[in-house]
């Protein structure tokens, strides 16, 4: 039998509303499935299978629908199955008999995990906690000034066909709210992963004044850095509760945003410690491959996804450090400053685990204007809120550069950004200028080539008649980094020269009309 169970023994807790036993139960294979690799217009989105063509990326075994005999088997044996994962290729599921799961013994299962009981004793909680003041546009505009973003948006760069996946805890009032009066035809699609219906906006405002920092669209009162994006506003967190069945529901919605095809991630939450201590998190596992949310965000951009996440609020703490999902290279994780471009000191310190750089950048996170639940727009502090500003800017920046990777806008904000030769474990790269990533993007000459980390190299570029035309420096920061330089502005054939200490290299290359 090839299973492994692994139960977590945990009091009650607030989580769930029912008092049921909840697993996770991973299956050995996919085996027998009625889905092919060679009809993904069966269970992936059009956009998402242009998107995979477009970038090369492939469509494997992992964007398989589970196995639905397994299903069902489960279902027959007593169990409700509350949510799937295709990645993790498994089920959550409950039960009130607490022996139940001790009767499974089929050959497909791998492993069961077990996130105890809860009982529900939650009160509706429906304002968050601000220093409310009444603002206008003047007072959003800071926040997106900040980032270059007002000059994206007179290019007419608001995010328009880019799909933002908003992953929460409840979108309260979006559907009522005046900011979002103008965008409603822009959410595309809603699911709440931790109640198992499509209705998000009866739970809490967090979501709700997160997507305000890019959604809110209402002239004289708040506009926020993506206002013509598309939006998928998904709930997979129970803010009552805190528990590690949590990130697998995070997992579940990352695969519904993939599958629905959506271009970028904003997820404003962060996993470290848990109500049952058994579950915690170490600073040590904090290397984007133990978590199982730092796993799915890892496969999450493996599929072309460009996920961006709030670096945490523990600058303070004794944790001190970044959070999962923020903890994985691939994502990028946005720290805190204030309106003064000081740093925020709530927002939490890298480096990861692994010691690469963490945060990646920053932005505006205290005293951020967002909308309230009371029609008004006020202040709030939060890497939750330099997270979906900075999402925002990334569609501005990805729908002006539509068929650029996402490592290479990536790469482009990380060496926009003022810090960038010279990062730290607070502000990582520092606060970029999404302009001038447009202009790197779209002037740049990137080059990829075997060069030491973490030191500064020098360039030269001269003509093919020998003449020097123009010189700087920059840093490679991270071994899978390419490197951008500005180029020429006229036509023509021309060498560049690298030197690291006594390392010299040299690459030709062509600037066309």
């Amino acid at each position: 039998m090839k299973k492994i169970l692994f139960i977590l023994l945990c009091p009650s807790f607030i989580f769930a509303q029912d008092g049921a036993f909840r697993y996770f139960v991973s299956f050995t294979n996919k085996a027998n499935t009625t889905f092919s690799i060679d009809i993904p217009e069966e269970y992936l989105s059009e956009k998402t299978i242009t998107k995979r063509l477009k970038f090369s990326i492939p469509i494997d075994s992992t964007d398989l629908p589970i196995n639905k005999q397994y299903v069902d088997v489960l279902m027959s044996a007593g169990l409700i199955i509350e949510n799937k994962s295709k990645w993790f290729n498994g089920v959550v599921v409950s039960t009130f008999d607490s022996l139940l799961v001790q009767t499974l013994n089929h050959q497909f299962i791998d492993t069961i995990i077990s996130f105890g009981s809860w009982q529900n004793s939650k009160k509706i909680d429906k304002k968050w906690k601000l220093d409310y003041s009444i603002t206008d546009y003047a007072d959003a505009y800071n926040q997106l000034e900040m980032l270059g973003g007002d000059k994206m948006h007179a290019k007419g760069y608001l995010g328009s066909g880019m799909t933002i996946a908003v992953i929460d805890a409840g979108f309260y009032k979006v559907n009522e709210l005046e900011v979002f009066a103008d965008i409603q035809n822009q959410i595309v699609a809603t699911y709440d992963f931790v109640d198992g219906n499509n209705n998000v906006y009866d739970d809490h405002t967090h979501g709700m004044m997160v997507l305000s920092t890019m959604g809110a669209k209402q002239r004289g009162k708040m506009i926020g850095t993506a206002p013509d994006a598309n939006y998928l506003l998904l709930r997979s967190e129970d803010v009552f509760s805190e528990n590690l069945i949590e990130e697998y529901m995070w997992v579940c919605a990352a695969e519904y945003a993939d599958s629905a095809g959506a271009d970028i991630i904003n997820s404003s939450l962060g996993y470290t410690t848990f109500d049952d201590a058994l579950q915690n998190h170490i600073y040590a596992d904090m290397d984007g491959k133990v978590a199982p949310i730092s796993i799915g965000a890892g496969m999450a951009y493996s599929k072309g996804i460009i996920v961006v996440n709030s670096a945490g609020n523990s600058g303070n703490s004794n944790w001190h450090y970044i959070g999962a999902p923020a903890d994985n290279y691939d994502v990028i994780s946005v720290g805190a400053v204030d309106e003064n471009e000081e740093f925020a000191s709530f927002s939490s310190y890298g480096p990861n685990a692994d010691g690469s750089i963490k945060p990646n950048i920053v932005a505006q996170g205290k005293n951020t204007v967002v909308a309230t639940s009371n029609n008004e727009v006020g202040t709030g502090n939060g890497t939750s809120f330099s997270s979906p500003i900075t999402a925002g800017m990334v569609a501005c920046l990805w729908g002006a550069n539509i068929d650029k990777k996402p490592s290479e806008i990536k790469d482009a904000i990380y060496k926009s950004a003022d810090k960038y030769l010279n990062p730290d474990d607070q502000f990582g790269y520092g606060i970029p200028d999404y302009l001038v990533a447009h202009n790197l993007l779209n002037t740049g000459f990137n080059i990829e080539i075997d060069l030491p980390v973490n030191l500064l190299i020098a360039y030269k570029v001269f003509t093919i008649e020998g003449k020097l035309i123009l010189e700087g420096q920059t840093v490679k920061h991270n071994i899978n980094d390419r490197i951008t330089f500005e180029t020429p502005k006229t036509a023509g054939v021309y060498i560049i020269n690298l030197f690291v200490d006594d390392y010299e290299v040299s690459e030709k290359f062509i600037v066309l009309e």
